[in-house]
């Protein structure tokens, strides 16, 4: 049989890649991961201070992961000494029709979990920073908190080097050829593996057409708004919050790292041919927006931004992420399309994919993640 010189070789070192390496070197394989940026870069989905994590989710099959994803993350932080996760309570607020509030507080009570009912006038009474109208609904998952994102993304690469992973950074991908040993072509060298996974975020469909797969991807943009405090401190002790409206989807967190600010997005962005078309410039519509939703609804809050950061969203049509095995080569994994809210899963999708490469019965059901719900399992289309 043919030498390899990796048992598994893993292509993106954001946090999905490295969740991957994490959970496969601490099953004892062989495993490289390759970045084409500097580890930690800001050119795509995993970088800044702070991501929102929580137990409840729409999906069932999200929430189902969630449990892992805490412990994880708390396991982590102890094998390399730093708090990755602060406990804030995530508010959910809903204007009608209140679909959204009625999966969200169900997925809790279905897991077990607690779920705070509070008035909308109560939360105003609480947190005056906020306003929000009787027609309002919500509910607070006490469990929610902030991630140090940063912190999680080194984390998980100390512990990969650490259980004996190799990285490579600076280092692109030229070319995937498939075989029972898949053979990596990048800039520096050439490399074989008993299987590759591929975490690539917003150059998924780059990499993954001359493979023959090119399931709808959207790349869009997100401006991160950093807004000050109206009067400084206020909003120290404010919950992680969500709000979703026929007018507005947007999400609040304390900011750890820029005292006097709190972070609030939009959850939809502006839409690229692709990710090295980012726009850096600051001006968008979606500050606009933005700044409509801070006057109407946080107004503890300058409705002017002090600080914009670029993050780019890779999405399916559905908004489930993408997890599975190439459809003719199954020692090639996918994992894709994370749709803005794939950081808080990482833990549970380093599993996945890792037992996927493995040859291993995948800890979850996978099957709404599948390929198979688009056209010809994903393939690329054949030219007439």
């Amino acid at each position: 049989m043919a030498q390899h010189d990796y048992d598994c070789v893993v292509v993106g070192a954001g946090v999905e890649g490295s969740a991957t390496g994490y959970h496969l070197t601490r099953t004892g394989h062989k495993t490289l991961l390759l970045e084409q940026f500097t580890l930690g870069h800001s050119k795509g989905s995993s970088h800044g201070q702070s991501r929102i994590t929580r137990y409840t989710y729409r999906q069932i099959h999200y929430a189902n992961m969630m449990p892992e994803c805490f412990q994880t993350w708390e396991r982590l932080g102890r094998e390399v000494g730093t708090e990755l996760y602060r406990n804030t309570g995530l508010l959910s607020v809903n204007g009608p029709p209140y679909q959204d509030f009625t999966l969200r507080s169900e997925s809790l009570r279905v897991m077990g979990k607690p779920c705070e009912l509070p008035t909308v006038g109560e939360i105003c009474q609480r947190h005056p920073g906020f306003s929000f109208g009787p027609e309002h609904k919500a509910f607070v998952d006490p469990n929610g908190g902030v991630l140090r994102a940063d912190s999680c993304l080194r984390a998980l690469q100390t512990m990969f080097v650490k259980q004996g992973g190799v990285i490579k950074e600076n280092e692109k991908v030229l070319e995937i050829i498939p075989g029972e040993h898949v053979v990596i072509v990048t800039s520096r060298g050439r490399y074989t593996a008993k299987s590759v996974v591929l975490t690539p975020g917003a150059w998924a469909s780059k990499m993954l057409r001359p493979l023959g797969i090119d399931p709808p991807l959207k790349v869009t943009q997100i401006k991160v708004c950093y807004w000050p405090e109206r009067q400084p401190g206020a909003f120290g002790n404010y919950p992680c919050f969500y709000y979703l409206s026929e007018k507005y989807e947007t999400y609040g967190l304390p900011c750890d790292d820029h005292s006097g600010l709190v972070k609030v997005c939009n959850h939809h962005g502006d839409d690229l041919q692709g990710p090295d078309q980012q726009n850096q410039v600051q001006y968008s519509h979606q500050i606009e927006t933005l700044k409509s939703f801070i006057r109407e609804h946080v107004p503890g809050l300058m409705p002017e931004p002090s600080l914009v950061e670029n993050c780019l969203y890779t999405s399916t049509p559905d908004k489930d992420i993408i997890l599975d095995m190439h459809p003719d080569h199954p020692n090639i994994v996918i994992g894709c399309g994370f749709s803005g809210h794939g950081f808080k899963l990482a833990p549970a999708v380093g599993r996945i994919l890792s037992e996927l490469a493995t040859g291993t019965t995948p800890s979850y059901d996978i099957s709404p993640m599948s390929l198979k719900r688009f056209p010809n399992n994903g393939r690329l289309a054949a030219k007439v």
